[in-house]
């Protein structure tokens, strides 16, 4: 994916038209490119626009500046070519974890057959297998998510968006999830775009770590991180290197500082 000149004015051009209030400008001049294949965080201080940028790849939203492509083609609007996890599992509560991993291939008219098939191998990626029958509300929230990312994955994207799917979580829960979706990805060998408020996170799974400065979110670190895939990378002896790399530039876009 490609962000060319990304900027986002609301209120701007009668768009996301604010009551009472002055237009805001969410993000300024985003220009960033995501590989095939790459685990990419994004950090920064809160209200800086992670979501937003997010939600302008998803095709949630339009910039107001600039443009999102996609394998070349220019995003207006959401397709099947990217999967979106969001904070919230956002389940069809009537409906079992199976027939919600089903929806997404239902919905593009895959035979009933081969649905039940993705399914199954879905949820057994996602270590579901045994919850096929159950409604999302007779689940924890850890393994909500994990239907929540089968779901998201049953249509196979080639780009798999996360806007802060561990955040509501407990701290174990949150390990462990972190833990299995940096297996599926190296699975799957999709190509993931993960915002986050935790640095620790940013840097544990990311290959790319992507700082945003305060409002109007600016990129002003563009990190690649060489931390080894096969094993933890807590345990390896870069890892508090990054993180302080991470941690500094947060704390200066906070601050509105130029990193260089």
């Amino acid at each position: 994916m490609r962000l060319s000149g990304v900027s986002l004015v609301y209120g701007s051009r009668g768009r996301f038209p604010r009551r009472g209030g002055n237009p805001v400008e969410a993000l300024r001049d985003i220009d960033a490119t995501v590989g095939i294949g790459e685990f990419v965080t994004i950090v920064g201080p809160s209200g800086c626009g992670k979501s937003t940028l997010l939600r302008l790849v998803a095709g949630f939203a339009f910039p107001t500046g600039g443009q999102v492509a996609v394998s070349g083609v220019p995003v207006t609007g959401p397709g099947p070519d990217r999967g979106v996890v969001f904070q919230q599992p956002r389940l069809f509560p009537w409906l079992s974890v199976r027939r919600n991993v089903e929806f997404g291939p239902r919905m593009a008219g895959m035979p009933a057959v081969r649905r039940r098939e993705r399914a199954a191998e879905l949820l057994e990626l996602v270590g579901l297998s045994d919850s096929a029958g159950r409604r999302p509300y007779e689940l924890s929230g850890g393994m909500q998510q994990r239907a929540a990312i089968a779901r998201a994955l049953a249509p196979d994207p080639a780009i798999l968006l996360m806007d802060e799917p561990f955040a509501a979580l407990d701290a174990l829960t949150r390990e462990r999830l972190q833990e299995e979706i940096r297996g599926i990805w190296q699975t799957t060998g999709k190509t993931v775009l993960f915002v986050t408020h935790s640095v620790d996170e940013a840097v544990y799974l990311g290959t790319r770590i992507l700082v945003l400065s305060r409002r109007p979110g600016r990129l002003v670190l563009d990190q690649a991180s060489d931390l080894p895939l096969a094993s933890d990378p807590h345990t390896h002896p870069a890892f508090t290197s990054v993180r302080e790399t991470i941690a500094a530039a947060v704390r200066r876009s906070a601050s509105d500082e130029e990193v260089t």
